[in-house]
């Protein structure tokens, strides 16, 4: 039972720390007849094409990968610091931390 319990625990942290992650299958299509494999990713926000094996960050801060059956998107896990808010800087695509009773100063950890 302590494992089914610790088990449990650690699904639920892993899924709070990861955020959602979504697939998008890779489609073949047909042109005058013939089938057409294809030869990378289309990123689904912005429409930029990847080649198979990239590796990148969404328009929308997701980290995403493409491979020859799939491409993969997740959300950056959020992390907690006690008296600190997060914001998102969207050019990097990594948190920053402030002070709640003051955001114009950063957390300093």
């Amino acid at each position: 039972m302590k494992v089914l319990l610790s088990l449990m625990a650690l699904c639920i942290t892993l899924g709070l720390c990861h955020g959602a992650c979504f697939l998008a299958r890779n489609t073949v299509a047909f042109v005058d007849g013939k089938m057409m494999l294809p030869d990378g990713c289309t990123d689904l926000y912005d429409g930029t094409k990847h080649p198979f094996g990239d590796v990148w960050n969404s328009s929308r801060c997701m980290r995403c990968s493409c491979g020859r059956t799939e491409m993969q998107c997740c959300t950056r896990g959020v992390e907690v610091r006690e008296g600190c808010r997060s914001i998102l800087d969207m050019e990097t695509c990594s948190y920053k931390f402030y002070k709640i009773d003051d955001p114009t100063t950063p957390c300093n950890f």
